[in-house]
């Protein structure tokens, strides 16, 4: 009877063992179930939708259908013209007067060919044109003299001639009142060989239009 209790033991150990390991086969087939499809899912795919890990796709907001009606664009206008501050008027005569719409009358009064001296740093005694420029006020408004700027340039390309001091310039300075005239003096090195065309402009208020005097002055 012991012998035969004994023989019992080995097959009952076997069948335990056996089952055993099919429930660790079967709980392995299961948890592959859910592992293995996401991972040899194609990148950019989604999962299953069986998976925990499956998530919607959402098209990107830029896509438009073919047969969507493509948005306009209306061009910007070009930027509009404007006037120059520093505008020309049109060219003169050297002994005509200029007549500005502020009602300033401007004029070369007097134009003399003189010997220049250097008087100031940056200045080149020699040959030299010194312009005596009127103003008139005909406005109902005073006229700050302190911004008059009175240029000169030789030749068709407009040569700026060098400034000078002596002998006699005299700048315009102070205020003109209506009704009243002022006299500034400048003085400009231009060779003799270069007065067959000379350009004088002169600059009486900002903003406004420049008058220019151009012509012979020899």
């Amino acid at each position: 009877m012991v012998e035969a209790h004994d023989e019992k033991k080995p097959a009952r150990s076997r069948t335990w063992i056996v089952l055993a390991v099919l429930i660790a086969v079967i709980a392995l087939a299961v948890a592959a179930a859910f592992i293995v499809p996401p991972l040899l899912a194609p990148s950019g795919q989604p999962a299953p939708s069986g998976s925990p890990s499956a998530t919607p796709t959402v098209p990107p907001r830029d896509i438009v259908g073919t047969d969507a009606p493509r948005p306009s664009e209306t061009p910007s206008p070009a930027p509009s013209a404007s006037d120059s501050p520093f505008a020309e008027l049109t060219p003169v005569a050297p002994d005509a007067t200029v007549v500005t719409a502020d009602r300033i009358d401007i004029s070369l009064s007097r134009i003399e060919a003189v010997q220049g001296e250097a008087a100031l740093a940056g200045e080149t005694s020699g040959p030299a044109i010194r312009v005596t420029v009127r103003l008139v006020n005909e406005g109902s408004d005073p006229l700050d003299l302190e911004y008059v700027t009175v240029n000169a340039y030789s030749g068709k390309d407009r040569t700026p001639a060098g400034t000078l001091t002596q002998p006699g310039g005299a700048p315009f300075e102070g205020s003109l009142a209506p009704g009243d005239s002022a006299e500034g003096v400048y003085l400009f090195t231009v060779p003799e060989s270069d007065r067959k065309d000379v350009t004088v402009t002169v600059d009486y208020l900002l903003g406004a239009q420049v008058a220019v005097f151009r012509g012979d002055l020899r």
